[in-house]
């Protein structure tokens, strides 16, 4: 119904060489710098027009070619009184022998809705692109404008200035609830800290399904490894080679124990002769020494 921002549909009617230049064709350098002349001549008139209805914050123009977009004009005011005015006054106005055709736009910054692509130079769609592909406008000549407007219209800055600490006055002795406990901050803690224990609820849920699965995952790595080795010895040996491979290792074990029993029989008999044949030696010895002594 009502907005900051007001459209005017096709009021910029680009020239033969600016419309060239936009398609992609080659344009002289001296038909440029005539279409830019002729741009810049209605871009001041424009600003300096709409700027008496209230401060201009932003005017674009576009360049695209698009039937919905070509030639449409953009302007955004500080507040909308400003463009309400401005949209009352130009209603049935001609400009250039054409009916000014106007409509509040609900754009409420024109920056973003442009082509970005197109300020980098590369944008695929070309002039028939929906983003909005705003004319350069020089900074010079943009900043002349605003300190003309400003210098004509010195409220604007009062104004400004009324309004922000107005506002602000309006704030810090609001008495309603709801602003109060917009700006609570014991209570914006909590708000918060609930949160976070949500965030860190879903993260831990999420970090025990994942490894959930991760080991569902390395169960049937296993499952199907063991199967395929269960598989390779079924398919190699029948049950009863099993029986015979089993029977065999029986056989080797006992062998090999019953041979270290006998070997660790016939070492232990050995070793007691050799002691028994010792002792007896020194024992002969012994009695010879004591007879000789008695003797003497």
């Amino acid at each position: 119904m009502i907005s900051p921002t007001i459209m005017f549909r096709h009021l910029y009617q680009n020239p033969p060489a600016a419309l060239a230049f936009a398609s992609g064709q080659k344009v002289s350098d001296l038909e440029l710098k005539e279409a830019l002349q002729h741009f810049e001549k209605f871009y001041e008139e424009i600003f300096v027009e709409l700027s008496s209805f209230g401060e201009l914050k932003e005017l674009s123009v576009l360049d695209n070619l698009g039937d919905h977009l070509i030639g449409n004009v953009y302007a955004r005011f500080n507040d909308e009184a400003s463009a309400a005015k401005a949209y009352d006054a130009l209603a049935g106005k001609y400009y250039n022998s054409k009916l000014v055709e106007e409509e509040y736009s609900p754009i409420n910054k024109i920056s973003l809705c442009r082509c970005h692509k197109y300020d980098e130079g590369f944008c695929t769609r070309g002039a028939f692109c929906n983003y909005l592909h705003l004319k350069p406008v020089s900074k010079a000549l943009l900043n002349n404008l605003r300190e003309e407007m400003y210098d004509k219209h010195p409220e604007y800055k009062k104004n400004r200035r009324f309004n922000f600490f107005s506002k602000l006055e309006k704030h810090e002795h609001s008495s309603s609830e709801s602003s109060l406990e917009k700006y609570d901050v014991d209570k914006r803690k909590k708000i918060i800290g609930k949160w976070n224990e949500k965030y860190f609820e879903q993260k831990r849920i999420k970090n025990i399904e994942k490894k959930n699965a991760q080991k569902k995952i390395d169960l049937a790595i296993l499952q199907k490894k063991l199967g395929n080795e269960k598989k390779y010895y079924e398919d190699k040996y029948t049950d009863n080679d099993y029986d015979i491979i089993n029977n065999n290792n029986k056989k080797i074990y006992n062998e090999i124990y019953r041979n270290q029993d006998i070997k660790i029989t016939k070492d232990y008999i050995n070793h007691k002769k050799k002691e028994n044949i010792n002792c007896k030696e020194d024992y002969e010895d012994n009695d010879d020494e004591t007879i000789s002594k008695n003797d003497l």
